[in-house]
């Protein structure tokens, strides 16, 4: 369970952050999955500080949980 709260904390800090860059940097097509969501249009820098927050906040609680390494 660690693990896949570990891969997801990832995968939300990196949609974030480069979701926060590709917008800053023009908005260009890109593979960040904010783009792709028709309802967060016009929102995509404010959904990928969601999406930062949201990835800090499962690392930090994958932190707390007990996996076979500890």
């Amino acid at each position: 369970m660690k693990e896949i709260a570990s891969g997801a904390s990832l995968l939300l800090l990196i949609q974030g952050v480069g979701g926060i860059i590709n917008r800053l940097a023009g908005g260009g097509p890109s593979w960040f999955l904010v783009n792709y969501i028709e309802a967060l249009q016009g929102y995509e820098i404010i959904a990928s500080i969601i999406l930062v927050i949201l990835g800090a906040i499962i690392g930090v609680g994958s932190l707390k949980i007990k996996g076979k390494d500890d």
